[in-house]
């Protein structure tokens, strides 16, 4: 299961079922060495995870270089592995919706490092709200509770918080080996409309205005906090024809303009997809 999460598929394809009737394991060596790596480290999850992430398969490339001969190393890689059962390529894995709510909150600066106590309830769209029975839902009153990370939300098996419903999050009334992972509208549209989509966008502009003097400087912080790196060339010179275009004469106007543009990198592949 731990290499299932990191590569979006297990050694074993059939991860519910290692009997006569599931598939067998692609490398059987592997398996049997990654757990004896288990019980030499005393069980820790954390050094195991640290193992696969640092390991050459982890760090294949998910695309072709941009020399013909690289290309062509590609297509003999794809054709003679299409399944990638050799895991000689990485199979880009958008972020379950939990990792992005995280991850727009580690951005905005936001995010809470409170741990254990009670599961937090977060504010819902009003339009969910209406539905629910009295007191199904009561929203806690501590409002660093709604920024704490996703894993300590409270989950209610009738009630699925609803970005990580459109993003596959599974139905807590039976099991689920391996998620599934659909590309839909709805995902789109809740990252470009929700209320905790545009409010992070929001506070996210805020926090680079605050840590920024200049346009200049803005982008290459919004990139930092959001992609982990600064724009290339061209992606700077798109940025500030964007910010330039929209700009108003005010300082409120000048600040909505980045908070679209913040959330136009909430939306980016590459926030949304580990390649």
């Amino acid at each position: 299961r731990l290499w299932q999460f990191h590569f979006g598929e297990g050694l074993c394809r059939s991860p519910s079922d290692f009997g006569y009737g599931g598939s067998d394991p692609s490398h059987p060596e592997l398996l049997d060495w990654l757990a004896s790596e288990l019980t030499r480290d005393d069980g820790s999850i954390k050094r195991l995870h640290r193992l696969i992430v640092t390991s050459a398969a982890y760090q294949r490339a998910a695309r072709p270089g941009s020399d013909a001969a690289a290309r062509a190393r590609w297509n003999a890689l794809q054709a003679g592995d299409p399944d990638n059962r050799l895991w000689g390529r990485m199979i880009p894995r958008r972020l379950e919706g939990e990792a992005i709510r995280d991850a727009m909150l580690s951005a905005a600066g936001v995010l809470s490092e409170r741990t254990g106590g009670p599961g937090a309830r977060p504010p819902l769209p009003k339009e969910l709200v209406a539905t629910l029975l009295k007191n199904q839902w009561v929203v806690s009153p501590d409002e660093e509770d709604h920024r704490r990370r996703s894993i300590h939300l409270m989950v209610r098996r009738n009630l699925r918080y609803p970005l990580f419903e459109v993003f596959d999050r599974p139905d807590t009334n039976a099991t689920c080996p391996r998620r599934s992972r659909s590309t839909v509208a709805p995902q789109a549209l809740a990252l470009l409309n929700s209320e905790l989509s545009l409010s992070l966008a929001e506070t996210l502009a805020n926090r680079v205005t605050r840590e920024a003097s200049t346009t200049e400087k803005w982008i290459d912080r919004a990139f930092q906090l959001t992609l982990g790196r600064l724009p290339t060339d061209e992606e700077r010179a798109w940025s500030n024809d964007f910010l330039r275009e929209e700009a108003g004469a005010t300082t409120d106007h000048q600040r909505g303009v980045l908070t679209r543009f913040c959330l136009a990198l909430f939306n980016a592949n590459e926030f949304l997809y580990v390649d």
